[in-house]
């Protein structure tokens, strides 16, 4: 299998689905979008298929938030993310996956517990860091400062 900066590019699909759970601050809740969006500013909203491309192709540091719209840290998350995207402006792309439309990377990736935030460095010799929880956009900004 195929690796790129420490995130398998190559899918390899799972029979077994594990059931992923939502870690933060509030319980899961029922929303019919969760405020999330396809394509609204600097945040986008992508397939397992366009993420590969866009790893692959990256210019700039990566920010990939893999969530649902169920959850409800998810949905807080996206508010911290928009602080980010305005903060850092164009010096870092953010991309959200929804888990349940995209089950074969969630599962490649092992994406178990939402919100989970994948970041993605330049160095290809670095590996991608990975948290699980809802974090506040202030946390976001010092590991892109810090650790991209």
């Amino acid at each position: 299998m195929a690796k790129e900066d420490g995130l398998d590019v190559d899918i390899v699909f799972r029979k077994k689905q594990k059931k992923k759970t939502c870690r933060g601050s509030s319980p899961p809740q029922a929303s019919s979008s969760g405020g999330e969006s396809k394509g609204s500013g600097r945040i986008r909203q992508v397939n397992e298929e366009e993420l590969e491309v866009e790893i692959v192709n990256r210019e700039k540091p990566l920010i990939i938030d893999f969530f649902a719209t169920w959850c409800g840290p998810c949905v807080m998350l996206q508010k911290e993310l928009e602080q980010v995207a305005e903060t850092l402006g164009d010096s870092v792309q953010i991309l959200k996956i929804d888990c349940d439309e995209n089950e074969g990377i969630s599962s490649a990736l092992q994406i178990q517990g939402l919100p989970t935030l994948i970041f993605v460095g330049m160095d290809a010799d670095k590996p991608a860091l990975r948290t699980e929880g809802l974090l506040p956009a202030q946390s976001i900004i010092d590991i892109i400062q810090n650790e991209m």
